[in-house]
């Protein structure tokens, strides 16, 4: 459930950095399958980019290795 993942941490493998915490998701309406996770990104300047909105980072349903309690880890170039 979407409810479960929202505002979860989304850590990146790669470099076992964090990226930022899922903010929304894209679901397929034909199969009524998850295809993405939106990733709000972490920024010092939030309050600098207010007006800008968000950054965010669309992260393929392919790309997650695995999804705990706390954090979705990813596998992905950043």
């Amino acid at each position: 459930r979407f409810i479960s993942m929202q505002r979860k941490d989304v850590i990146n493998i790669k470099t076992g950095g964090k990226i930022g915490f899922v903010s929304d998701i894209e679901i397929d309406p034909i199969c009524r399958c998850i295809q993405a996770i939106v990733v709000e990104k972490m920024s010092a300047f939030k309050l600098i980019c207010f007006f800008k909105g968000p950054p965010c980072i669309v992260i393929p349903v392919e790309h997650i290795v695995n999804i705990g309690e706390d954090v979705i880890l990813v596998d992905i170039e950043c």
